[in-house]
């Protein structure tokens, strides 16, 4: 199916959600780097004939991913709410998250901690 996709005779089209599920596999079962998911998952995304639904923001999902040694799922999260300009995020994940300061968002876990910032 992927070199019908390359010569153009098949269009291959997936979500965020199933790429989630190959880092899953990739670092659980593999056990392979970030570094070597990255590249997989790049080398999918660039494929001709292959379209990832909001696949546009794979690249700075990769980056986050790598450079903020945060968990691929998290990356999504920030990455997305960065871009759509949303400033807190409510999660109980500190380990995670609050790496996302340099994207502009600011974790929170109650209303009360809007106050904080």
């Amino acid at each position: 199916m992927i070199e019908a996709a390359i010569k153009g005779s098949l269009l291959l089209i997936t979500d965020l959600m199933v790429i989630c599920e190959m880092v899953w596999v990739m670092d659980s079962f593999y056990h392979l780097k970030k570094e070597e998911i990255c590249e997989k998952i790049t080398n999918l995304y660039e494929t001709p004939g292959i379209s990832i639904i909001n696949g546009e923001i794979l690249p700075d999902v990769l980056t986050t991913y790598i450079e903020r040694n945060i968990d691929f799922t998290g990356a999504i999260v920030g990455v997305a709410a960065a871009r759509a300009g949303i400033e807190y995020l409510a999660s109980f994940d500190k380990k995670h998250m609050d790496r996302l300061v340099s994207l502009g968002l600011k974790r929170i876990e109650t209303p009360e901690d809007i106050s904080r910032y």
